[in-house]
């Protein structure tokens, strides 16, 4: 009986990410998916059942750095409003060096998904509600040790912020534009900080 062969799971997952992200899902083939992590059909589909098991991972590999870098930037003892403007600077960073305009692979497969695809949405719906639950924590923070008054709640606030991660995403894959994302971003803090935001960001 033939060994199984041996490989560096997060190597090839971070391959695999490489390829469905540039490709979309539906437009990543496996001679793709062979040809970037030099595994063979066969391999592929003992370890991850096929290709849509590798995409699985996949986005679950990208959601978990993903994770990583919001726990470090958000988990600091810089005030509330800061590390929530810090994450939003980062965001900028990220897309205004993204050569191929690639944008989040999760948004990208957000958008490129069917509704009716229970499984995927589902996913990135739990995912999307670890982020918003961070913003939240952060949120209560903010709105604990400041003066800030809102008739919305840290709840409400959080999934804002959500949807300021989908637009900024979306939006620099057609206007990608250094002066629009930090307009964007400083639209979305004045809301939080109540007052001007002088153009910070």
């Amino acid at each position: 009986m033939a060994r199984p062969i041996e490989f560096d799971r997060e190597e090839v997952l971070r391959k695999a990410i490489g390829v469905f992200w540039q490709k979309g899902y539906s437009g990543t083939s496996i001679k793709n998916l062979v040809e970037a992590t030099g595994l063979q059909p066969g391999s592929i589909y003992s370890a991850f059942g096929d290709k849509r098991g590798l995409f699985l991972a996949a986005i679950d590999g990208y959601f978990e750095d993903m994770k990583r870098m919001i726990f470090t930037l958000l988990h600091t003892d810089q005030p509330p409003i800061v590390r929530i403007e810090t994450f939003f600077n980062r965001l900028v960073n990220d897309s205004v060096t993204d050569e191929h305009r690639k944008g989040c692979f999760l948004v990208n497969t957000l958008l490129e998904i069917p509704v009716d695809d229970q499984e995927i949405n589902s996913r990135l719906q739990a995912m999307f509600g670890e982020v918003e639950n961070e913003f939240r924590d952060v949120l209560k923070e903010h709105i604990a040790s400041s003066r800030f008054d809102s008739n919305q709640s840290p709840e409400e606030l959080a999934r804002f912020l959500v949807a300021g991660i989908y637009g900024l995403r979306v939006f620099n894959k057609t206007q990608p534009d250094i002066s629009a994302l930090k307009s964007i971003v400083n639209n979305l803090l004045f809301v939080l900080r109540g007052k001007s935001c002088n153009n910070r960001a």
